[in-house]
């Protein structure tokens, strides 16, 4: 297996099932962390069997983050359908849809049907999420893998010493 893909679904399944977990899945309200951080940890992965260059490959690192991100907000999605989250989830958004009527705001035809869990989550709704998910933890993980190539990119011993 290709060793960038490899580090990649490391990193993103690490990152989708930290948060995708009720409690820990809150850290990423602050700025996407675990995303960031899975982008990392992919880059570390990756840069590790890496010789050194005179470059760091920011352009790779960011592949790496990108497809770290695409495995986390997949996994992401599906650790709730186990856990019970979409329910909660659903239960949010319809409380902000109350709130929302209650100024006199109208919603647009079929959105409260869609987070109604009465009968189980709805297709539509795991829909959203993933594709809420992925992008979130495309660009996040995209991000992290750009900063673990600027932390983990092994300086030339020569272009030092110039």
């Amino acid at each position: 297996m290709n060793e960038k893909l490899k580090s990649a679904i490391i990193g993103g399944v690490v990152a989708g099932i930290a948060s995708g977990l009720p409690y820990i899945g809150a850290v990423n309200t602050a700025c996407c962390a675990l995303y960031i951080g899975g982008g990392v940890l992919a880059t570390y992965l990756f840069m590790k069997h890496r010789a050194a260059s005179a470059k760091a490959p920011y352009g790779e690192g960011a592949v790496v983050g990108l497809l770290a991100g695409v495995f986390g907000g997949i996994v992401a999605t599906i650790i709730p359908l186990f856990t019970g989250g979409y329910e909660d989830a659903a239960q949010q958004f319809l409380a902000s849809f109350d709130m929302v009527a209650q100024q006199g705001g109208e919603l647009p035809a079929g959105i409260r049907e869609m987070f109604d869990t009465s009968e189980g989550v709805s297709g539509s709704l795991i829909g959203m999420f993933l594709v809420i998910n992925v992008v979130s933890a495309a660009i996040a993980a995209t991000v992290g893998g750009i900063v673990g190539v600027a932390v983990f990119h092994k300086k030339d011993a020569a272009a030092g010493a110039e």
